[in-house]
């Protein structure tokens, strides 16, 4: 019994992010079709005009050689062309269990997509989020070290706090036995890392 042969796999949902990610970089800094073209071919990629337009549109793959020149081009990253839009957690092999932070530091190599690199980020975001709190809460008590409104002041605080119940949120999720929360752990952890 003989099987159908398969060439390739079809365009995921990374291939629809970057050709997105690559047409709103373009656009952004004023490049139109041609002039990227001829920036292409200029190091040696060559894509024509109409070439750029299918890959925007997605019914063109962009090859990560095609990838590394478009984003130096467009004064961006390859990270950046690759990273799904705002509030979007899905790519093309990633579990949607993870939150759009997650994957959006994950695609910039800020953090892995493993318990360790989980704990070790949250547990950076919880000392960080505490500190400002603490800043904020201070200021707001013995008047602001500089001009910002009262009002400002209690707005960060507030998105803060909301921030705080993110992380506590999530850092149960990741380890329910509370280590995101262990400032020790946390700064034993930095403290190797130096």
């Amino acid at each position: 019994m003989e099987t159908e042969r398969v060439r390739g796999n079809p365009p995921g949902i990374t291939n629809t992010h970057v050709a997105a990610n690559i047409r709103a970089a373009r656009q952004a800094i004023g490049m139109d079709l041609r002039t990227m073209s001829d920036a292409l071919g200029a190091a040696g990629r060559k894509l024509s005009p109409s070439g750029i337009s299918k890959l925007e549109n997605g019914d063109r793959r962009v090859d990560v050689d095609d990838l590394t020149v478009i984003a130096y081009l467009l004064r961006t990253s390859p990270a950046a062309l690759l990273t799904p839009p705002d509030e979007q957690t899905t790519l093309t092999g990633v579990p949607e269990s993870f939150l759009p932070e997650e994957v959006e530091k994950w695609a910039r190599g800020e953090l892995t997509l493993t318990s360790e690199g989980l704990l070790a980020y949250w547990q950076q975001e919880w000392v960080v989020c505490l500190n400002r709190i603490q800043y904020f809460e201070s200021a707001l008590k013995h008047g602001s070290p500089s001009q910002a409104s009262h009002d400002d002041y209690t707005k960060r605080l507030a998105d803060l706090k909301e921030r705080q119940r993110l992380i506590r949120e999530r850092g149960v999720q990741i380890d329910p036995t509370g280590r995101v929360f262990d400032a020790a752990d946390y700064l034993d952890r930095f403290g190797s890392a130096e």
